[in-house]
């Protein structure tokens, strides 16, 4: 909201000054906006799918189990337990639910592997009692 206010102040001092302000102006934020989108729906996609071919890990199956003390995350290469108390914060949709370890690092639960056995439900209501309610 600041840099909207600062930069209306710049742009009503810029006019005053020099009347082609307003239109270099307009032209910087068109620039910001398509740079920023192309980032975002271009490099971005393209980064993720190239760091995904090259992060063999990532692409052998997880498989995950509900304990009391919290989600069991184990693969071929070993295992990990997320205690109740480390996460977060955590958030859904109606196809995953992620929960988060740290503001930028989360573990991503598809709902898909409710047909495996997984109980999607109790995973909902465990993460509801002992870390809060989604965010």
């Amino acid at each position: 909201m600041q840099f909207v206010v600062f930069g209306g102040a710049l742009l009503g001092i810029g006019v005053g000054v020099h009347p082609a302000a307003a239109l270099i102006f307009a032209i910087a934020v068109a620039a910001f906006v398509i740079l920023y989108a192309v980032g975002l729906f271009v490099l971005t996609p393209s980064r993720a799918r190239r760091h995904y071919r090259q992060y063999k890990a990532i692409q052998e199956p997880i498989a995950a189990e509900l304990t009391e003390t919290g989600v069991k995350f184990s693969n071929g290469d070993g295992e990990a337990i997320l205690p109740w108390s480390k996460v977060f914060q955590w958030r859904q949709n109606n196809q995953f639910i992620l929960i988060y370890g740290m503001p930028v690092l989360y573990y991503i639960v598809p709902k898909s592997i409710a047909r495996e056995g997984f109980d999607i439900p109790l995973l909902v209501r465990r993460l509801a009692e002992h870390v809060g309610p989604e965010r």
